[in-house]
């Protein structure tokens, strides 16, 4: 049995052929086509799990295929690959729906496999997501009932320990795990930069993992597409909260969520940051925008503070926090 059923439009004919047999080797089924109308036929007729798609089409635009394959099949996961760099192209298909971008030339045939498997396991997060809303109204909640799945699903929300960069140290405990599960993360990025998240589901049930998981699946790729140096939307907290906002409310997650993103610079010493509801109060602070995922078109603030000693940040009654300390303060 397949993996996936992956169909790929895509009119250059070697580059075509090259990643439908990576992708069949991989234990793959693909199937192609040579232009958008076609791809738009085959997505009609087989409705693939997953399409790769070129934005420079002989017959119609890449955009415009998009717009149609979502009315073909609403939640299909598009994975838009283009040898064009523009952000005003790449941003507008992220607008209309596609789920990642690929930049050509493409340094490895592995990267297109990593973003195929990235955009199913988002996919399957959100289908299980409904399915346990669904279980849950019928008080049916057997997924809760393993403490070894939830101690794993839990772990990938916690950062890999202690993060040294620079002068700054980035740390943070959970002195309280029976309460409500919170996404913490700080990634290093390029340029001595490391980005801060923390985000809480406002959900009003214990079954909130499963939003914070889809979530992350949200900032990966922009993750990726920052570190190989096609995306600096982590840079700007704002642009980030927006970005995520626009996906949530187009999501299958009917879920809100308590964000924190920001990017401390550990060489020029200074803090970033946007926030999206009040349950975050970060010490120093600013006043929080709406939560996520309630309107799409909020707006959020981004705050700066030029020279940063010392950044703390709890969570309600569950005293987690954050810190990233300069060793020499």
């Amino acid at each position: 049995m397949p993996r996936a059923h992956i169909a790929l439009i895509e009119d250059d004919p070697v580059f075509q052929s090259v990643v439908r047999q990576y992708l069949e080797k991989n234990g793959y089924d693909v199937c192609c086509a040579d232009n958008g109308i076609e791809g738009i036929e085959i997505c009609r007729t087989q409705c693939p799990d997953i399409v790769l798609c070129d934005l420079k089409l002989p017959d119609i635009d890449g955009l415009e295929v998009i717009e149609q394959l979502l009315k073909v099949c609403t939640h299909i996961p598009i994975i838009v690959i283009s040898a064009s760099e523009k952000m005003s192209d790449i941003r507008e298909a992220v607008r209309l729906g596609a789920w990642d971008y690929l930049v050509k030339p493409i340094q490895s045939l592995d990267i297109i496999e990593n973003a195929v498997e990235h955009c199913l396991r988002r996919y399957q997060l959100e289908e299980t997501y409904l399915h346990d809303v669904w279980e849950l109204d019928a008080h049916i909640d057997i997924l809760y009932q393993d403490d070894l799945i939830v101690g794993r699903l839990i772990e990938e929300l916690h950062p890999d320990g202690v993060l040294s960069l620079n002068d700054y140290r980035f740390d943070c405990s959970f002195n309280d795990i029976g309460q409500a599960p919170v996404w913490v993360d700080y990634r290093p990025l390029t340029d001595g930069k490391v980005l801060v998240i923390m985000a809480a589901a406002q959900n009003a049930t214990e079954q909130n993992l499963l939003p914070l998981l889809v979530l992350k699946t949200l900032i990966d790729p922009l993750i990726r597409q920052h570190l190989s140096g096609h995306d600096d939307t982590l840079l700007s907290p704002g642009v980030l909260l927006s970005h995520l906002n626009h996906e949530l409310c187009h999501s299958q997650v009917r879920t809100a969520f308590d964000t924190l993103v920001g990017v401390v610079d550990t060489q020029k010493h200074s803090w970033v940051w946007a926030q999206a509801g009040d349950k975050f109060k970060p010490e120093p602070g600013a006043k929080p925008d709406l939560a996520l995922g309630i309107w799409q078109h909020a707006n959020f603030r981004e705050h700066k503070i030029e020279y940063l000693h010392k950044l703390h940040c709890a969570f309600q009654g569950t005293e987690l926090i954050v810190s990233a300390v300069p060793q020499t303060a």
